[in-house]
């Protein structure tokens, strides 16, 4: 039986990292944390966790630079907590990808009578609803553009019914001159100094 990892379907995350953090521990790449209701699409603690993850190395480190819009970044701004930010690569088994409710798909929002502006609303009184709305379905989780351009997309997991049928890449510390900090700097307008 081929592993996730062989069978390629991925999604990227950027966290702080504690090289001595156990699996699933804060500051380790698997770890996800508690509910918080801060998310756009978290479900209530006692449904599930949601894991977020982008479509791509520099969407996901877009998201985590994005507040420094307009303004210049360097090394110290790539890190969290007193840790590294660092890109993980997030591997699903092919079950999980079939069992998300795509958003970016018009006719699933037509069949579900949602408003594609609704799913892109930055307002989580509007997207954490359809998130429960998703849930009920019994999916694994669901797929929407990411609110800067359409060209990201963000899937959103809920980790209640992931079944460990996702693994964990080695992280990669970030640093200026990575690849996916220039491109995604580049993108959002972000200045670095190396």
């Amino acid at each position: 039986m081929s592993t996730p990892e062989a069978r390629g379907i991925k999604g990227w995350r950027v966290f702080p990292w504690d090289e001595r953090a156990s699996q699933g521990a804060r500051f380790s790449p698997s770890f996800v944390p508690a509910p918080t209701g801060r998310g756009r699409f978290d479900l209530p603690r006692e449904l599930s966790s949601t894991l977020y993850l982008a479509d791509s190395p520099e969407h996901a480190v877009g998201e985590v630079i994005q507040p420094w819009r307009g303004q210049r970044i360097e090394a110290p701004h790539l890190q969290r907590a007193g840790f590294p930010l660092a890109l993980v690569r997030v591997t699903m088994a092919p079950g999980i990808e079939s069992n998300l409710v795509d958003f970016c798909d018009p006719r699933i929002l037509k069949d579900a009578r949602i408003a594609p502006d609704l799913t892109a609303s930055r307002h989580r009184e509007n997207t954490q609803p359809l998130a429960r709305q998703v849930w009920a379905t019994g999916a694994s989780g669901l797929r929407w553009w990411s609110s800067f351009w359409g060209d990201w997309h963000t899937l959103v997991l809920f980790t209640a019914r992931l079944g460990g049928r996702i693994e964990f890449g080695h992280p990669v510390p970030l640093t200026p001159a990575d690849p996916a900090v220039v491109q995604a700097a580049h993108l959002m307008g972000i200045g670095i100094v190396a």
